[in-house]
């Protein structure tokens, strides 16, 4: 289950990186010679600000707040009391059916990336009788290999926690949750424990399910709330290859996050590590698949299902919108600007944009190749001075399906 998500990334990632351009840089023609310095001008974040001493850890239990009977959240608490004692003696769920159960077992799993021993592929057996199911759990790990595995986690944890900003905002900490994921972990389809939190953490090896539950674990161990999503990645009618990401609660609003396509590891530039942090509804549903509830399982090519999926209505803190500056008209270019200027004395390698969506992409990220990022490049070069000095070797790399155009930048001794 999952494994193969990241080639399917990956080969994506590839076809839109190849859509390339070599720009030519122009000599300056002293458009912006009598002009001042541009400023870049970023939306301001509007989320309360807390020290790491303030940030208790969350033990929201999402899922279970949302089962649909007594006896399913019923069937959720013995399996959850056995399953963090590591306990596989049989228990029985009166009036429950193996629907309950699996039901059940999916909640705990989504609301308790910390248990990450109830073993992935075969995680309980049941015995069906007329006054309800017998089960028992199985586990990957027990004894004394669990106890060394809780603590190597709990110190791996810890030690993240204590890198956190300080006196940030959950956006801020957000953020380094997705950079400390990006450099930490690598998609491993051959790790024993690919599917956990443990496995991305401790042993930095995860498929997307991993990914998901360490992000989680990090979130809500650091007060932000935050849940995972079950679904595909592939409108391909065979598609059966499952997917899982993250819905994250920032302020009154949920947003998507998918850690696992945020890290790639041919990327093209470092742009591609924000394309999918905090997107809404609609900007998710061009390349994921929601599933629908159990019922719904079948229809999704698999066995996938979610109990909790939040509404991600709002855009206002997706990444790309706050710091990638859109273009409309390449005249206006204060801002375009001031964002090479920004760049080029942080000795980015990158400078990304977003075509507005009334402009034709492929029109407009053709003016800019064939003009305008020339002119632009000189004229940040103009208001520093030449300190640093962007190089006149640059190109640009498109991503349609993001509405994405990104200058390459690189800097003369």
């Amino acid at each position: 289950m999952r494994n193969n998500t990241k080639p399917i990334v990956a080969s994506v990632i590839v076809v839109i990186a190849a859509l390339t351009g070599i720009f030519a840089f122009c000599s300056f023609k002293g458009k912006y010679g009598f002009k001042s310095e541009p400023q870049l001008q970023k939306p301001a974040v509007s989320l309360e600000k807390r020290s790491l001493q303030s940030r208790d850890q969350l033990t929201t239990r999402l899922c279970r707040d949302n089962l649909g009977s007594d006896t399913q959240k019923n069937a959720y608490d013995e399996i959850l009391k056995h399953a963090e004692n590591a306990d596989n003696e049989r228990f029985h769920l009166n009036g429950a059916t193996k629907n309950d159960l699996q039901i059940a077992i999916n909640a705990v799993r989504a609301d308790h990336p910390e248990v990450f021993w109830l073993d992935n592929e075969s995680c309980y057996r049941y015995y069906e009788y007329e006054d309800g199911i017998t089960a028992e759990l199985n586990f990957s790990m027990t004894g004394d290999e669990l106890e060394e595995a809780q603590s190597d986690l709990n110190s791996v944890v810890n030690q993240i926690i204590a890198q956190a900003p300080d006196n940030a905002t959950d956006y801020d900490v957000e953020l380094f949750i997705n950079e400390y994921m990006i450099e930490a972990c690598h998609y491993e389809p051959q790790c024993d424990q690919k599917h956990s939190a443990y496995g991305a953490l401790v042993l930095g090896q995860a498929v997307c399910d991993g990914y998901s539950h360490a992000f989680q674990l990090l979130c809500r161990c650091l007060g932000i709330e935050c849940t995972v999503i079950e679904g595909t990645s592939d409108f391909n009618e065979d598609a059966d290859d499952g997917h899982m990401w993250n819905c994250i609660l920032l302020g009154d609003e949920w947003y998507h996050v998918d850690v696992t396509w945020n890290d790639v590891s041919n990327a093209a530039c470092e742009a591609e590590r924000y394309f999918y942090l905090n997107l809404d509804d609609s900007q998710i549903l061009q390349d994921h698949i929601i599933s629908g509830g159990f019922e719904q399982r079948m229809d999704n090519k698999g066995n996938y299902f979610n109990i909790f999926v939040p509404e991600c209505s709002s855009d206002l803190l997706c990444y790309m919108k706050m710091n990638f500056v859109t273009i409309a008209d390449p005249e206006f270019d204060d801002q375009i600007i001031a964002s090479l200027i920004d760049a080029s004395r942080r000795r980015s390698t990158c400078c990304a944009y977003l075509i507005n969506e009334t402009r034709s992409f492929k029109e407009l990220s053709g003016q800019i190749a064939d003009k305008y990022a020339a002119e632009w490049v000189k004229a940040a070069n103009h208001f520093t001075d030449g300190n640093p000095e962007i190089a006149e070797n640059g190109r640009i790399i498109t991503y349609e399906n993001k509405r994405v155009l990104v200058i390459m930048l690189s800097y003369t001794e």
